[in-house]
């Protein structure tokens, strides 16, 4: 750049101080023109130049709440509710599709067996029922009681019924005469040979009696 050009601060008045844009162009072509030979010294094409940002009057604080609100507009648009669900495929569409049929079959064998057990269960019970119900018969005729035989009483000997039995001999008469008194025989006790009349009387009749209950249970018997 020549340096002749370069501004110098001005002197003068304050309208010497501003420059025009017919000023600014000029120095902006120069510029472009000392760029392009240095690289044509070298060898190489310049690259393309950066297009200018263009001039915002705007303040620093008014850009850069501009920015801010672009920014949140963004995600809010991103966050969106509709924004995060998307259409299915033709694959994911025939895949749900034969989930859905395998699904439907289970649950349609699953009601067949049901519906086979219910079945399988209510011909069991009508057989059940239709069967008549064998009773066992009745029994008219009570138990008749063992009839009790009598024993045959063992016959007793004579002998062994009469043992015990004392029979008392009678004294004879005595044909002597004496002119004392006979003197009463008195029972010794103790002895079986000496046992008053009374006793041997009783005895006697109990061995009748005896002799009469075996007479009786002898004819009981041959009848």
């Amino acid at each position: 750049m020549d340096p002749s050009k370069i501004m110098t601060p001005a002197t003068g008045s304050i309208g010497s101080r501003f420059e025009s844009q017919a000023s600014i162009d000029e120095a902006k072509e120069n510029k472009q023109k000392a760029w392009r030979e240095a690289y044509a010294r070298i060898g190489q094409e310049p690259p393309p130049e950066e297009p200018e940002e263009e001039y915002d009057p705007r303040t620093l604080y008014e850009r850069l709440q501009a920015k801010k609100d672009l920014k949140k507009e963004e995600w809010d648009s991103k966050m969106k509710l509709s924004n995060q669900w998307r259409g299915i495929d033709s694959e994911e569409q025939r895949f749900l599709m034969e989930k859905d049929q395998e699904k439907k079959e289970e649950q349609r064998k699953l009601e067949e067996r049901d519906a086979e057990e219910l079945r399988a269960y209510r011909e069991k019970q009508a057989a059940k029922a239709s069967q008549p119900i064998d009773t066992p018969p009745a029994t008219t005729s009570s138990v008749q009681p063992k009839k009790v035989i009598p024993t045959k009483p063992a016959r007793k000997d004579v002998k062994s019924l009469m043992k015990g039995v004392v029979v008392k001999k009678k004294p004879k008469p005595s044909t002597k005469g004496t002119s004392s008194p006979t003197k009463p025989i008195s029972p010794s006790v103790g002895t079986k040979r000496d046992a008053p009349e009374d006793e041997d009387t009783a005895k006697q009749k109990d061995g009748d009696e005896v002799e009469e209950k075996k007479r009786k249970l002898s004819v009981t018997d041959e009848t």
